[in-house]
């Protein structure tokens, strides 16, 4: 008799998480697991913005899958989804070489997101975007092309056109974007950018114009609500907003964007922001699979609906998780909701995309073995924003902090979300590294 086969669509923190709890079934030789991946590593995407600004190497935020489910069991498919046929049981994939079919008895959808653009004009066309490592060496390098542009301007006034940098949005993506930039840029006009005597491209003698002066660089923060990290107490939304200001960062709430060309943004009141790169961290959108034949239920955001057991309604085999799944805490489980305020999914992080993984796992498992399965309630544990380096803000359990000490745990927390000792070392040199050395600015290819 054949083994139940477990089919998982996405290596994000929910399919990784996933994985591992299945683990222990799959070396007891009770069921197969293979997990499907467009790249064949686990992307730490919380800390891309350090490898968009020189703080990581690229390869500190990346896990080959092979090493993280060495000697498993594990079957690992490095290829793309082309559709899912719920009625045969089968996903259709297509690798770099060729297509192939995939036969399961239970299906994870964990996907994952991709940017959102709104439908914004010339968003999509004139932004950058910071979903994965190319997203980072693409950032990396136009800011380092810029400053190499900007030391042979002479005239001041373009220098200062060529290094207009944007972010837009202000959640906690944004915020941190945006505080490592102006690190990074600061960095760079102090160490490497401020001294280019004997520079003579355009025959005229090399004078105190032909620098970049710190004040050259800018960074603006564009936010289309009233606050930012709307998540978080006013107070904390204070502190990290004065933060920003510090550090020189422009700040534009309540500014919403209508449209992006090559020469910068348009606002809502009509307002031109010219900039050289912009940096979109305005939110994402699920990667919803093709399915063959007739559409599962899609609920708001176009997320998946799933019920309490994250299945998806009226399909036993198939459940999602993480980003691609609306699950409303509490609701689903019977528990008593406030009628006052409006039904939302979990939000789209990794913390909710780990707990959901350890529910899932049970249920597949309890499917299989024909037992009942658990509801799921979400417990936060709270969150935690770097606002560049030595100073964070955050909730644990409800508790408010903000300073050296919540970037300490800040980056505590995520060292230990890395799946393998080996990285986590790896990490914690290069963090300890960077604090007597300058970040890097070899242009990546």
């Amino acid at each position: 008799m054949s083994k139940p086969h477990v089919v998982i669509l996405g290596a994000g923190f929910g399919g990784v998480y996933l994985t591992k709890k299945l683990i222990r079934q799959v070396k007891k030789g009770k069921i197969d697991v293979t997990v499907v991946n467009r790249t064949n590593y686990f992307l730490f995407t919380p800390l891309l913005h350090e490898v968009a600004t020189g703080g990581l190497s690229p390869r500190n935020v990346a896990e080959p899958l092979r090493e993280v489910f060495a000697h498993s069991g594990i079957k690992i498919i490095q290829a793309s989804v082309e559709k899912i046929d719920a009625s045969q049981r089968t996903v259709s994939l297509k690798s770099h070489i060729d297509t192939c079919s995939i036969s399961y008895d239970y299906l994870v959808i964990a996907t994952g997101a991709e940017t959102n653009y709104y439908n914004i004009p010339g968003a999509e066309v004139n932004t950058m975007s910071l979903k994965n490592l190319q997203d980072a060496y693409l950032i990396r390098n136009r800011i380092i092309d810029l400053f190499e542009q900007a030391v042979l301007i002479s005239d001041p006034v373009r220098r200062r056109e060529l290094l207009s940098f944007v972010v837009v949005g202000g959640g906690a993506t944004g915020v941190e974007v945006a505080a490592e930039l102006t690190e990074f840029i600061g960095g760079m006009v102090k160490r490497y950018y401020n001294d280019t005597e004997g520079v003579d491209v355009d025959g005229s003698r090399p004078d105190e114009r032909e620098r970049c002066h710190p004040e050259e660089p800018s960074v603006t923060l564009i936010h289309s609500g009233k606050e930012l990290l709307e998540q978080f107490s006013p107070k904390l939304r204070q502190a990290a907003m004065a933060r920003l200001v510090r550090n020189g960062i422009n700040l534009k709430s309540g500014a919403s964007v209508t449209a992006v060309n090559t020469q910068g943004l348009v606002l809502a009141d009509g307002t031109v922001v010219p900039a050289s790169l912009i940096i979109w961290a305005a939110g994402v959108k699920p990667i919803i699979p093709q399915f063959e034949g007739s559409l599962p239920t899609v609920a708001g955001g176009g997320r998946l609906a799933v019920d309490e057991y994250f299945r998806l309604l009226q399909q036993k085999n198939i459940f999602a998780l993480g980003d691609v799944a609306a699950y409303v805490d509490g609701q689903a489980a019977g528990l008593v909701v406030d009628p006052t305020k409006p039904a939302r999914p979990l939000p789209m992080l990794a913390q909710v995309a780990v707990s959901q993984a350890r529910i899932v796992a049970y249920n597949i498992w309890a499917s299989i073995a024909e037992r009942n399965l658990q509801r799921f309630h979400y417990h936060s544990k709270g969150g935690m924003v770097s606002v560049g380096q030595w100073f964070a803000v955050g909730e644990i359990f409800s508790l408010g902090v903000a300073g050296k000490f919540a970037w300490w745990i800040w980056r505590t927390v995520y060292l230990f979300k890395f799946a393998s000792w080996s990285k986590r070392i790896q990490i914690v040199f290069e963090w300890t590294l960077a604090i007597f050395y300058p970040r890097d600015i070899t242009k990546l290819t």
